[in-house]
């Protein structure tokens, strides 16, 4: 390889010697050589550390973000773990909710004596209540994996290693529960039974009230009309409209007992009169 620096031809004018001339040009060609040589290690140093720095901070960022996933990968398992606690207590608060009686019982009987007119009594008061039949589905068993047998005929490993798992429990269910009542009593007209059955009708505890039969009978020479009534309690009762209804019928007796005692001149009920009202 020929020198780049050398001459081509030697100056005629000189008086060098042409072996001086030729050192002097290898040696400046050594010199820019080694600093191109210089320049371009300290490049590629310069190139190495700032590579290294940066696959630093990509390890101390990678880093920073697997904490940060684990600490959200922890908080969404207790997340999960609240979510399944909230679920446990909702549906215990369900249950225990649907064991207790939406209507109370002494609504349900305030409606049917402030309904009922003077000259009627209750003998009978039954009160049944059903729990609907709710399907359940049937537990799914996981199948077995199938089993290899070798040639003397037993059972030598199954395909997969897995043991079978044990089928899911079924959720309990929240129970329903339904009540009917079933009322049996006696009256002196059969106005007052009609009245009766219609006021029932109106009333925001029951429902599907009908008349089951009205027979004649006879107690101490007096012909009276016993009767027999079935309702249901209604399983979405406005306690608003319930309170309503209390109240006017509150009042209502109230008033009608007023009107009782001041009215001037009333003869005396009899004696069948006072145990009818009883």
């Amino acid at each position: 390889m020929s020198n780049p620096f050398k001459p081509g031809m030697p100056a005629n004018n000189s008086f060098l010697p042409e072996d001086y001339i030729r050192a002097k040009a290898e040696s400046r060609a050594n010199v820019i050589t080694l600093a191109l040589f210089a320049v371009v290690l300290a490049a590629v140093m310069g190139a190495f550390v700032v590579t290294k720095q940066t696959v630093e901070q990509v390890a101390k960022r990678k880093t920073f973000v697997n904490q940060q996933f684990e600490e959200a990968g922890r908080k969404i398992e207790q997340l999960k773990a609240l979510e399944t606690a909230q679920a446990q207590m909702m549906e215990k608060a369900e249950i225990t909710a649907a064991l207790v009686e939406k209507v109370p019982r002494w609504a349900v009987m305030a409606e049917l004596t402030f309904r009922m007119p003077a000259d009627m009594r209750l003998d009978l008061l039954h009160v049944k209540s059903t729990r609907p039949k709710v399907e359940v589905p049937a537990p799914t068993a996981t199948p077995k994996p199938p089993a290899v047998k070798s040639i003397a005929g037993k059972v030598a490993t199954t395909i997969r290693g897995d043991a079978p798992k044990e089928p899911e429990r079924p959720k309990p269910q929240v129970p329903r529960f339904t009540y009917a009542l079933t009322l049996e009593g006696t009256a002196v007209r059969n106005q007052d039974i009609a009245d009766y059955l219609a006021s029932l009708k109106s009333s925001p505890v029951l429902e599907r009230v009908e008349m089951s039969f009205i027979r004649e009978a006879k107690e101490s020479d007096r012909e009276l009309r016993k009767f027999q009534i079935t309702a249901a309690v209604r399983s979405d009762l406005d306690t608003a409209a319930l309170s309503a209804s209390l109240q006017a019928l509150v009042a209502s007796r109230q008033r009608r007992t007023a009107e009782e005692t001041s009215a001037p001149g009333k003869p005396t009920a009899s004696v069948s009169e006072k145990e009818m009202n009883r």
